[in-house]
């Protein structure tokens, strides 16, 4: 059996991003997973860098794979702004039934 090599697709700051997208890549049919990066300091006095998640897949699938993960990423951003405004709405609601 030949080695496989994966390439990374994307780079996501939120843990349940990472695996809401490798789950959807995996249903699609794709080879993937997330590897954690960041969220410590090499250096013992340096500040620690802020966490991210790589999000891999097989490099021979790559191209198909990012079609997918485009859309992904869209879909979760309208979603994340429709979710403030509802939050944002429902704040401004209680506030005024005082």
């Amino acid at each position: 059996m030949a080695p496989r090599t994966f390439t990374v697709a994307t780079t996501v700051q939120d843990p349940m991003t990472a695996e809401r997208l490798v789950d959807s890549l995996q249903a699609a049919g794709f080879d993937a997973f997330s590897r954690t990066g960041g969220a410590a300091s090499s250096a013992a006095f340096a500040s620690a860098q802020p966490a991210f998640y790589d999000v891999l897949v097989e490099s021979d699938s790559f191209e198909k794979a990012a079609v997918l993960i485009r859309s992904f990423l869209e879909q979760d951003e309208q979603e994340s702004a429709a979710n403030a405004q509802a939050a944002e709405e429902e704040s401004l609601s209680s506030q005024t039934k005082v």
